[in-house]
Order: C-alpha cells, then structure tokens, then sequence
C-alpha cells in the first residue's frame, strides 16, 4: 500500500493507548485488552469521492476516569494518504457530514455538555457552533444547496410550556416533550427555525436519518410517530412533508401501520421507504415501497431475504441511474448488499457475503460505499469500494495491532432441531484447540429475540468476552435458534407463543451436536444471556441441571410483572397475547415459576436504571432463588440501563462473567 498510514498522532493524547500498543509485548485476550479495541463507525466520503471521514471510538479507563471518545478521522479514498485526526482532540465528535459543495463538513459534538451541532471547513481550522439549545442535536441532514441544516432536536410541547405548575408531579404516559424538525442557516445569526408542531414527533435516529431533502431543497420529507414516549413510537410510523418556505406541513396518505426512512429519487420524482403492515411488531416484516413524490401512488418492490427487521432492510439510497434502490440486510451470519429493481424484478447482491460489512454509507454521487468490514479475526476497520468494480479498499489501520493477538477460530456452523428445522449459529474454538480433545463448553444467547450473531470481530468488548473465553481455553458456541433475524419472516416469527419451547431445543440440539462430535466436555457446560438471552438462560436452567454454571444479564423471569413494569409493556403481549387472556402460558413460560428446579449456580447481572427490562425481573429471580435454598450471586451496576455503557461497569461484567466460569468449569 506504499505510504499507507502514516499517523499523525504526535500530539493526541488519547491515542497514545493506539501507539503504546504496537509495541505490546504480552499478546493475551483479556477482558482489559479487548477493552482496547476501537470502534469504527460512520465512513463519510466527499462529494468528489477523494476524501473520507470517519469516526474512531477509544475506551478510556484509567482508575479515576471511564468513557468513551470519539474523534473524525480524515484520509484519502483509495488508501494511499495520511491518517490524521480532523476534529479537536479535546472533545468527542462524531457524525460527520460533508457539504453537497465540499466546502464544509457538519458534526456533533457534545463539547458544551449537550450533543449539538458544529461547522468546520472542509480543508480543516476551527469549528463553529451552530446551536446551542438546551436539548441536544439527533440527526441531522444538509440542504442540496449547502446553504441550510434540518435537524431533529426535543422540545417541550407547546402546553406545557404555557403550564406554570411548580410542583414537581406529573401524570404518567402524558407526553411532555416531542422531536421536532427544525432549519438552520449556516451563514445567519437568527435562532433555529421550527419546521413541525406538537403534531409531529420525529424518529431520532442517528444512525440512518430518518428525513430526506428534495433535490430542489423545496420540501422535506420524514417519518414521525405520535409521541415519543409510546412503546409503540417507532413501530406505529407515518410519513410527512414539509415545504420549507412557508412550512406548511402535509401528511401523507398512510398505506401500512409502519412507513419510515424516505429517500428520494435522483430526479425527485419518486421516494423509496420502508413499509410494514405485519401484525406482528417486534419481529416485523419489512418491505420496500415505492411512491410518487406527489400524488398517492405506490406499490412495494419484492421482498428481500429477510425481508428486514427494525432497522432494517437498512436503505442506503437510490441508484445513479434511479433504476434501483440499495439496501443491505442480514443473511444469516453475514450481511449482503443489494440492489432492488423499481420494476419488480428480484433483488441482486453486489456481494455474494466474502465479506462481513456493517455501517454501510452511500457516496453524494451514488457511485460508492463506506463500509466497515471485520471478521471473528480481523478487527473492524474502514473501507471505500466503488459500486461498479466492486473491490473494497482498506482506509484505515488502527486497530492492526490485534492482528498480532492469538489467532482464535471461529466457524458458522449448522446442525438439525427436534423438528428437523436446520439452524445456524458460530463456534469458537479455544486457544491451541486439538482435534480429538474435549473443552469445556460456553453457550451464549443472543437478546432480542429477533437479534443474531454474525461474524463481526470476537475481541470487542462484551459482557460476555468471547475472545478471552477462548484464550481461557472454552469452546464457546453462539447459537442463533427461530427467532433470530438473517433467516426470513417465517423463521423470525417462529418463536411467536412459544418463548422457551422449540428455540430451547434449538440450542439444545446444537450443545448435543457439539458434544457428539467430540468436541464439549459434557460435565463442563455453562450458559449465559442478555435481555432474551437471559431469559433464556433462567428458562434453561430450571428445565435441565446440564450445565454446572450460569450467568443470566438482565433477564426476564416473570413475563406478567415485566408486561406491567417495562417501558415497553406491549413486548411481551404480543409475542403470547395479553395476559388476561392467556393466563397460563404466562405462568408456564415464566422462569420465575419453575425455580424450585434450578441446581446450577447462578450469577444475575443488572443495570439498576433498566427500563427496558427492569431490574426488579432480577430481584424476583433472585429472591425466589434464595427460598428454595439455592445460593445466587447479584450484581447491580449503579446508573446504568439495559446495556452496560460505561467502560468499568462493563470492564467489571466481563471480568466476573470470566472468573465465575472458570471458577465453576475450570477448578
């Protein structure tokens, strides 16, 4: 690559973990080590196709201090420049946006205390704040004209601003505060503008925004919800547009429960969206849409593979040509890129999966991705690839010291349930594994359900460190039973009204497959599980005394509690039903109820702020636990919610998880 990478970090303190590490003389996985990798996000090209931005994410732990940074780094497109960091080097920035002209480049950047929005020229100097709103900036987008910034940002709803109430009560489930989408001059000095009321509640979504810019920079379109408070906000959706000048706001015809992410066509005169009219919500089935940018005519493209799930088929916008509209989607343990004719015709993979690809962007011209691609070996690292040669380029080295780390092997893996159903998941090997030779076995499930495994890098940080099981000496397997996403609607759904019956087989049948194959040690098996996976970690652990230890991270244990204390109290009701009207399914699928049956040791990990999975779903298993004479161990992590975001709390989880299986299935 020639003169590939040469950083410029002389003066960056916060890299100085990135070049201390290349003379790392111990190369041992560790939870401390993997707590080191970086974090590759958001590849931005110019609109010349010349230049990429991108943002690196850094761990910082030291005794006193945990976070997170993140800094925008800039290099040239084909690999061949200089690394350097274009933001300060004082403050985390992220999400940055080139200028349609290429002469600026917006970003976020919570250096005030609040996340808002800065202006730096695209040839580097100092940046420029550009709001300064007591809420902080979500997704932004610029005008075609390079002029304007629509923005979404919270704001108190215009009754309650005119309340003067000074008592602190306030009545549960009454929104109190809304998204709007607001407009920014970049050269004025005059406030923001509001472009929407009370009416419209913006999806924030930072990754993929969720409005678009006509190519006149007349209208904006974008997709809303009722409130932002509704566990249902992001699964009811509507789209709307806005006409910029004289901000008249037109809904538009619904045609599905949930329409978002519009994306116009290069000549404006269509718009491509995600629509789903499935009954089922949180394992949804996404189409493709297609409707006239004026007027009410649509259709749906044909369905994709997966036919997506929340954030996905994940659109990255239309073709050059306007004959296509990209996506990419989960297929199985990978993800593919793909074009999906406006025509009707089937969709086409510009990869056939070589590669495992997140966090794809489109280029201003539609000729080119960003990419991050990693492996269960390679870590993350940034990637340009032109769509019609398509042959990613590497921009980035800066985690290519893990490439010295232990190679640890990690195979996708496929075997047959109780009902003949072939099911996938991924198997890592141990660390000098030996053909012929029995490891103790670690079985990881995933949360959602309708989340996967996929191949992206075994070093980063997780609850459950699966590259520092491995340099342990596990064999630890992923499984990715029915109700997983990457394998179809019908398989997604599968789970539907039967939480802890064919998926616990599911998992089952892979640990027997394993075993049989001569691989896992059967008396020394432990199991472990976030949010879904935890559940099915309690569920598993009352129905079979197999596994000699388990690990369970804010699970539920009891699904009528949790319907009645979540944030998102329709989960559940519509996996089984209310349960008001199934009232037994909720006792017999419920852990909590088959405790007396546990015999293996548990340890309980949970965020105390969860609200998402309260914590009180572990209090409940715990103490339920501890009547019938078991000896459970519970951690709380202070402050923190369903996902451990806080570096030592989750330095503390993976350390724990760790020790407490080697205690267990390695004395």
């Amino acid at each position: 690559m020639g003169k590939y990478m040469k950083v410029l970090f002389s003066l960056c303190v916060v890299a100085m973990p990135l070049l201390s590490s290349l003379h790392a003389k111990d190369y041992t996985w560790t939870p401390r080590e993997m707590m080191r990798t970086k974090n590759i996000t958001d590849v931005q090209l110019s609109p010349d196709n010349q230049t990429a931005l991108f943002v690196v994410t850094t761990t910082i732990l030291t005794e006193t201090k945990g976070g997170y940074h993140s800094t925008i780094y800039r290099t040239k497109a084909d690999g061949t420049g200089d690394l350097y960091a274009f933001s300060s080097l004082n403050y985390s920035s992220y999400q940055p946006r080139w200028s349609p002209d290429g002469e600026w480049v917006a970003f976020l950047s919570g250096r005030d205390g609040t996340r808002q929005l800065y202006l730096i020229r695209s040839d580097g100097g100092e940046a420029r704040q550009l709001t300064n709103g007591e809420e902080g900036v979500d997704a932004f987008l610029w005008s075609p004209n390079s002029q304007s910034i629509a923005f979404v940002m919270i704001d108190e709803i215009e009754e309650k601003k005119r309340q003067k109430n000074a008592s602190a009560a306030y009545e549960y489930q009454n929104p109190s505060y809304v998204n709007r989408l607001w407009l920014i001059d970049i050269d004025s000095t005059d406030a923001p503008r509001a472009l929407t009321n009370d009416n419209y509640c913006l999806h924030a979504w930072l990754a993929n925004v969720d409005l678009d810019w006509s190519p006149d920079g007349n209208t904006i379109v974008f997709g809303y919800s009722a409130d932002m408070i509704s566990d249902e906000s992001d699964y009811v959706s509507s789209i709307a547009s806005v006409d910029v000048t004289s901000g008249m706001i037109s809904p538009w015809i619904k045609h599905a429960r949930h329409e978002s992410l519009p994306r116009y066509s290069p000549d404006g005169q269509k718009i491509a969206y995600l629509s789903c009219d499935s009954p089922k919500k949180y394992a949804y089935n996404t189409r493709i849409g297609v409707r006239s940018s004026v007027g009410s005519d649509f259709y749906e493209l044909a369905p994709t593979a997966d036919e997506g799930h929340l954030e996905g088929p994940s659109l990255l916008g239309w073709s050059a040509n306007g004959h296509d509209v990209l996506f990419y989607e989960a297929h199985g343990t990978r993800y593919h890129i793909s074009f999906v004719p406006i025509d009707g015709k089937p969709p086409r993979d510009l990869s056939a999966g070589d590669h495992f690809f997140s966090e794809a962007t489109l280029s201003y011209d539609r000729t080119s991705l960003g990419l991050i691609i990693q492996s269960p070996n390679t870590p993350p690292e940034a990637y340009v690839a032109p769509l019609d040669a398509f042959k990613p380029v590497q921009i980035s080295e800066v985690n290519r010291s893990f490439l010295q780390y232990p190679f640890l092997k990690t195979d996708a893996v496929s075997w047959h349930s109780t009902d003949d159903l072939v099911i996938e998941g991924l198997l890592t090997y141990p660390k000098d594994y030996t053909e012929g030779k029995k490891y103790p076995l670690l079985v990881v499930v995933h949360g959602g359900p309708a989340g996967a495994f996929d191949e992206s890098f075994i070093g980063m940080p997780y609850p459950y460190p699966i590259a520092a099981f491995a340099e342990a000496g596990f064999l630890i397997f992923r499984p990715n039973p029915r109700g997983s996403s990457g394998y179809g609607k019908e398989f997604r759904c599968a789970n539907y009204g039967d939480w802890g019956g064919k998926d616990f087989e599911d998992i089952m049948t892979g640990v027997d497959a394993i075993i049989e194959a001569g691989m896992a040690d059967a008396d020394k098996m432990g199991i472990m599980g976030w949010s879904y996976g935890g559940y099915m970690t309690a569920w598993t652990v009352t129905q079979t005394s197999r596994f000699k230890a388990a690990s369970m991270g804010a699970g539920i244990t009891n699904l009528l509690s949790f319907s009645g204390t979540s944030d998102c109290p329709s989960f559940v009701p519509d996996y089984f039903g209310d349960f008001y009207d199934v009232p037994r399914i909720y006792e017999e699928r419920s852990p909590i109820y088959h405790a007396r049956n546990v015999m293996t040791p548990c340890l309980i990990q949970h965020g105390t702020r969860d609200g998402l999975v309260p914590p009180s779903q572990s209090y409940e298993f715990y103490h339920a636990l501890v009547r019938v004479g078991k000896k459970p161990t519970f951690i709380l992590y202070p402050g923190l919610g369903h996902s451990l975001g806080e570096p030592k709390m989750e330095l503390d989880a993976m350390e724990r998880n760790l020790a407490w299986f080697q205690h267990y299935l390695m004395p």
